[in-house]
């Protein structure tokens, strides 16, 4: 499982330079185009005495029970199952891997608002683990642990640069990837590619890269990470030639004065999905925490509005419940299970 740089044509990297400059200076990391600069300790203290009631931001979300058998039903050659939040069960031409699993509360604290469909325990056999960055909604040590001990010694664990230091011991076997760097595992390739976004776990700010996962076989699916909007994804669209399947989020959007640098709002995951050349959309990282001043279901709501606005076809656009799947089968038609009805 040695890395390998991605083949970029010299045009493409001529003409948007910065999507491949250098990331890192000294032990730090940096997004190295014009970013928009992170909210201050100062703008955290505003947000928190601005937040609209946390009781007027929850909604009930539903869990799709025996997910599994969903998954099973569906025909294709690739198949998606949204656990909740960011975390996928993904099967690609016979390849099995679970991108940015958490299980319980993020970094031990913050409780869910819907349970993740399925634990470690229930899982079938994966191939490996993908962790798209450091932030404690998407890397949680007790679910990495719990997937160690499930699976053994042997499971690989794929990260961003420098972020394998902040991985449980349990997990032994890590492998680091810098953006436009892929590995063979399988039948497959998977691939780390920019994201406008930051590390920190608690001293270590931007000590450790982050970044959205391509898994590239038959099919070509995408899934962003936590990632504000920026001219990258229609590059990631050309280098792969476009996209079957793009997981982009819906959530952790408002206010947006403290949000736009780091996380997208619903019509800019719809830029993003244009930008790609996307086939088809599914939502995801809403409804399983309270993590900023939006309802918990107001994404998709907002997302279906602006999908009639714009005139776009329905068929392309997939909202899940957790424990939802959805799979496309050789000729590109897709398949759904669990699927989340906001036209109430």
């Amino acid at each position: 499982m040695e890395p390998r740089r991605l083949p970029i044509p010299d045009a493409l990297a001529e003409r948007c330079a910065e999507l491949f400059a250098a990331n890192r200076d000294g032990r730090r990391f940096h997004n190295p185009w014009d970013t928009p600069p992170l909210p201050g300790p100062r703008d955290l203290l505003r947000w928190q005495r601005e937040r609209t009631p946390a009781a007027s931001r929850r909604r009930s979300v539903e869990v799709i029970a025996e997910p599994l058998a969903g998954l099973r039903g569906l025909d294709g050659d690739a198949r998606l199952l949204w656990l909740g939040h960011a975390t996928f069960l993904v099967e690609l031409d016979g390849v099995r891997v679970l991108i940015d699993p958490i299980f319980g509360r993020a970094g031990g604290v913050v409780a869910r608002v819907s349970p993740a469909a399925l634990q470690a325990a229930e899982l079938p056999a994966i191939d490996a683990v993908l962790v798209t960055h450091g932030h404690h909604d998407h890397l949680d040590p007790a679910s990495l642990r719990a997937l160690a001990r499930r699976f053994g010694p042997d499971l690989p664990f794929i990260v961003p640069t420098a972020l394998g230091r902040c991985l449980p011991r349990a997990c032994r076997r890590i492998v680091e990837l810098g953006w436009w760097e892929a590995l063979r595992l399988g039948s497959i390739d998977v691939c780390l590619v920019p994201a406008q976004h930051w590390h920190r776990r608690i001293i270590d700010t931007n000590r450790a890269l982050w970044g959205g996962f391509v898994l590239r076989g038959s099919r070509t699916i995408y899934h962003s990470g936590d990632t504000g909007y920026f001219d990258g994804f229609g590059v990631i669209g050309e280098v792969f030639g476009g996209v079957d399947v793009a997981c982009l989020p819906l959530g952790a959007y408002e206010p947006r004065w403290f949000m736009r640098s780091q996380h997208m709002a619903p019509e800019e995951s719809l830029d993003a999905w244009h930008d790609l050349g996307a086939a088809h959309f599914v939502g995801m990282h809403w409804g399983a925490f309270d993590l900023s001043d939006e309802a918990v279901d107001a994404g998709p709501r907002l997302l279906h509005e602006e999908v009639a606005r714009r005139g776009l076809d329905r068929d392309s656009f997939h909202v899940l419940w957790p424990g939802g799947s959805f799979s496309v089968d050789g000729r590109g038609a897709p398949r759904r299970h669990g699927v989340a009805d906001f036209d109430d």
